[in-house]
């Protein structure tokens, strides 16, 4: 649980109730008012025995809030140590349905994802709107809708940061957000809270981050309105994963010179070079 503010105000509201658990396919098959349904594509895990197939339990980690004020957010993070260069595309599963207060709207909460060498002066952040899922379905297409994955090719990130060393903008105080349509990067910053579409993802970078070396590892929510309106909901956050491994392979020389110049000097030089996937 991160307990220190994620608004520009730095204003933690007391008022603001921020719960974390999870929801299974053993306990929640026939939850209410959604049912627990493993997303699409994904299969439980089998523990094969002597005398029969054992399958394993699959879950959701849940972030439910009440009062979520404007433009403020509540996340969970952890520590870690991933190289993620080798890869092409991040991507996560997400749920969002009603909290105990009705009246939650398509676009109301975004789920997004924080990444980098600390969780406040050099990460990247995806963010994308939900949509409200289905009820009174048993539809995995309905209740993880493919318009709530964050599924985003990592040289985004890549141009993100070249756009901020260009612009000198990576010592700005403030992260600078972009929106991506597909996977096509629009290169003109925009404001954090500015509306943006279901389907649409944005990103920002602080700082000068390095996905090859990524340290912590935020997931959370946030409320993008701005007309003093709080939101309640819950989502359902699973499968964060890394896929479309780099396979190619690279190469390595080694050079060595040696020269004697008469009975003046010798010289001796040794060159190597090792690109990306050698080995």
């Amino acid at each position: 649980r991160y307990s220190k503010t994620l608004n520009k105000d730095n204003i933690l509201y007391p008022n603001t109730s921020f719960d974390i658990g999870s929801v299974n396919i053993l306990e929640n098959e026939n939850r209410v008012p959604v049912n627990y349904i493993l997303p699409p594509g994904v299969q439980r895990e089998e523990i094969n025995s002597n005398s029969s197939i054992i399958r394993q339990n699959e879950q959701s980690m849940t972030i439910k809030v009440t009062n979520l004020q404007p433009e403020d957010s509540r996340a969970v993070y952890k520590n870690i140590n991933v190289d993620m260069r080798q890869y092409k595309r991040i991507r996560m599963f997400l749920h969002a349905e009603e909290g105990s207060t009705p009246g939650l709207s398509d676009g109301d909460i975004v789920g997004f994802i924080r990444m980098g060498n600390d969780l406040t002066q050099n990460y990247y952040q995806i963010e994308v709107p939900l949509q409200r899922s289905s009820t009174n379905t048993l539809d995995p297409q309905s209740i993880w809708p493919e318009i709530n994955e964050i599924n985003l090719p990592m040289d985004v990130l890549e141009s993100i940061k070249s756009l901020g060393i260009t612009n000198g903008t990576l010592a700005n105080e403030d992260p600078i957000f972009y929106d991506v349509f597909g996977d096509d990067l629009i290169v003109d910053p925009v404001d954090e809270f500015s509306p943006f579409q279901l389907g649409q993802h944005r990103v920002s970078i602080k700082g000068n981050p390095n996905f090859g070396d990524i340290r912590t590892l935020m997931v959370g929510i946030k409320n993008p309105r701005q007309d003093n309106m709080d939101v309640c909901g819950t989502v359902w956050f699973n499968e964060l994963r890394l896929s479309d491994m780099d396979n190619e392979g690279g190469w390595a020389a080694t050079v060595t010179i040696d020269t004697n110049i008469a009975d003046f000097m010798s010289l001796s030089a040794t060159g190597r070079q090792s690109t990306s996937g050698f080995g």
